[in-house]
């Protein structure tokens, strides 16, 4: 920091930094669960809120010198956002109808006579106002990086951020709603700009109207904000209807044996109890996706004498403690967990007479940085190959499914014939009630030949853990994804223009812009695979995040007070361990115990981001524009952000080689650099 003329001491500098820094980590998180839930589609492009938001705020960073006449773009970007999702909300916005991918686009909160419109004017409507609310915070926030010391600003940019993880996973976890999340964003926004009391003024208002617009879209019947979905709850003839999002997700059925007066309960008792003539023994049970109990309920009359009934979801698993009809989760022969599929598998010891795989979710995305869905990695071989190792010799695993294309039910029988060594009995309702496929296997039976077994397309690819989407037909990116791309990317170059101005193309950060990209990248990997190491909960995420936030800080802090090696040093250290990660299997990880798991997935995915941070950090030192070089970072990441969709393609794993693109652009933009600056020593 030799020669830097900024005094980097004023009293109190650091808090607007902070201020700002949470205040835009946490309306990011809040955006990533709102508007998917009352825009049900913009849920399969979930990313685009972090896109936006990165897009928004680089964006804001180079036009930090317009910082005061930006700040009152805050308020009336934020409230368009939110009337923009209050009117998309009460139309039908339709999902994509692609042949190589099958979207759930069920809508049962809208009567079928309302308006209905494309995806793609929605997506890049509600994208483009993404952004606009994060340009006034991003030219706040580099107003504000000017009175400290460049890597100052940035400890405290991320010691902020972490603070805001961990504040709205606090408020996820008291399951708050979006009035609360609004309202704390705009007081926390009129105390970080406090001294402009006329702005401050201004913002409290728009509060105000926040909180009564997020409360405007309340729907009829009760609502829940569980840390997946918007929950409601629906009162029916015979049953409640449990909507996730605005979409249909399961009822509450009354499953007595006694079905009098009871028709849609007693049809879809006999499904449920249709594959168990094949299940010789109910005594020890398994239900994962356990849902509001309905399952269980049905175990419980078959005469189990033990359950595990995992789900992924505690406000749904609440309301069946609450509302069943049967009250299983009451029953003490009923053992009821919070997690998800994968991690109780592994933890478990027992052995079962009897797995049951319910109808789990497809309906929402594995976090707000990742294409991955929910349930992605319950329908891999290898989650198949874990359920058959906590079968007993003579025991059973009954699937439930809703297929709506049959490629989706062949890759569900494939991945099962792989993991068990023989098709399964595949049993098909046409005239379908919660499920139209129920699948039957175990590890040594075969299905009888005279039971008839529905035909299904064999040439399929199968869904493994490196290539979890059982929704996608084949490896490709669908046609809808790549459009939706294109119009993001032609609203990301005009908002880059216009925020460089006429040094557009001139003054190219390519170094930062390079290490946003593979950054973004390696945080989406690192999601993905501790999701799969230790359970894709919102816990597990909520960890991640905080982790990856705090290796970066501890790079900072490196940066600041250590040695100071030669950049080839880490480039050098960066490419090995993206190497290492690419080639080690995260399933050899699980070899280990628990302990073991956590230090070795530490490693695998801490070092590459370690090393990255590490980079950013020495060259964010130095830079004589701290502002712009931090624009350019978030920048190349809303890149990165675009480029995690060729994992639907190229597998998760490929993301590695995808990242080590990027940072060898990085290095290469580096000594680029380095060799004009010789030159014009050597002329001077």
């Amino acid at each position: 920091m030799t020669g830097d003329p900024r005094p980097g001491h004023e009293p109190g500098s650091w808090l607007p930094v902070a201020g700002y820094s949470f205040l835009i980590l946490f309306l990011e998180l809040a955006l990533i669960r709102f508007v998917p839930g009352y825009v049900r589609v913009f849920g399969f492009y979930l990313n685009f809120v972090l896109i936006a938001a990165f897009l928004g705020m680089g964006v804001g960073l180079l036009r930090a010198e317009s910082q005061a006449r930006l700040q009152w773009l805050g308020a009336p970007a934020v409230l368009g956002l939110l009337v923009a999702v209050w009117a998309f909300a009460n139309v039908v916005v339709r999902a994509p109808i692609d042949p190589d991918e099958f979207l759930w686009g069920v809508f049962s909160e809208i009567a079928p006579s309302v308006r209905r419109i494309g995806i793609l004017p929605a997506v890049t409507i509600l994208f483009t106002l993404c952004a606009t609310a994060f340009v006034p915070l991003g030219a706040a926030l580099g107003a504000s990086f000017e009175k400290l010391r460049p890597l100052e600003a940035y400890s405290v940019n991320l010691a902020a951020s972490l603070l805001g993880v961990v504040t709205f996973g606090a408020a996820s976890a008291l399951r708050t709603t979006p009035p609360t999340w609004f309202g704390l964003v705009f007081l926390l926004w009129c105390a970080v700009v406090w001294p402009n009391r006329r702005l401050a003024g201004v913002l409290l208002g728009a509060g105000m109207l926040a909180v009564g617009l997020s409360r405007m879209l309340r729907r009829p019947g009760a609502e829940y904000w569980s840390p997946y979905y918007r929950v409601g709850v629906y009162r029916t003839s015979e049953s409640y209807s449990v909507h996730v999002n605005g979409s249909f997700h399961q009822y509450i059925l009354n499953l007595s044996p006694d079905t009098t007066g009871l028709p849609y309960a007693a049809r879809a008792r006999q499904d449920y109890l249709r594959p168990f003539a094949f299940v010789p023994r109910v005594d020890t049970a398994l239900v994962l996706g356990s849902g509001t109990g309905n399952d269980v309920a049905l175990l419980l009359q078959q005469g189990a004498r033990y359950i595990d009934a995992v789900e992924i979801d505690p406000v749904i698993l609440d309301l069946g403690r609450a509302a069943h009809y049967q009250r299983p989760y009451d029953d003490p022969r009923v053992h009821a967990y919070v997690n998800d599929a994968r991690a109780f598998l592994r933890a478990t010891r027992r052995r079962y007479d009897v797995i049951v795989l319910g109808t789990l979710d497809s309906q929402t995305l594995l976090s707000g940085i990742s294409s991955l869905r929910l349930d992605n990695y319950v329908y891999t071989a290898e989650a198949f190959a874990a359920m058959r190792d906590r079968l007993k010799p003579d025991g059973r695993l009954v699937t439930y499914h809703m297929s709506p294309y049959p490629y989706i039910a062949g890759k569900i029988a494939g991945v099962m014939a792989l993991a068990f060594g023989r098709p399964p009995l595949v049993l098909h309702e046409p005239h379908h009630r919660l499920f139209n496929y129920t699948f039957v296997t175990g590890p040594a039976w075969t299905p009888p030949s005279d039971t008839a077994t529905a035909s299904l397309p064999a040439q399929v690819a199968l869904p493994r853990d490196d290539w979890p989407y059982l929704y996608l037909r084949r490896h490709v990116i669908p046609e809808h994804y790549l459009k939706a791309l294109a119009l993001v990317l032609l609203v990301a170059v005009a908002m880059v223009r216009w925020g460089a101005g006429s040094a557009f193309g001139a003054r190219f950060e390519g170094p930062m812009f390079f290490l946003g990209a593979g950054f973004l990248l390696l945080e989406t990997k690192s999601v993905s695979e501790m999701s799969l190491l230790f359970g894709a909960t919102w816990v597990v995420n909520l960890l991640v995040f905080a982790s990856i936030l705090m290796v970066m800080l501890a790079a900072n802090l490196v940066a600041l007070l250590g040695p100071r090696p030669a950049l080839r040093t880490q480039f050098v250290g960066l490419l090995l361990s993206l190497g290492i990660a690419f080639a080690v299997p995260v399933r050899d990880l699980l070899e280990f115990g628990p302990t073991g798991q956590w230090v070795s997935g530490a490693a695998l995915v801490g070092l590459p981001v370690f090393f990255a941070a590490w980079i950013f950090a020495i060259l964010f030192r130095d830079h004589p524009a701290p502002a712009r070089a931090l624009a350019y970072n978030i920048l190349g990441a809303t890149v990165g952000g675009i480029l995690e969709y060729s994992s639907l393609a190229l597998g998760i794993k490929a993301l590695y080689l995808v990242a080590a693109v990027m940072y060898l652009a990085a290095w290469l933009f580096y000594r680029g650099r380095l060799a004009g600056l010789r030159a014009l020593s050597r002329h001077a």
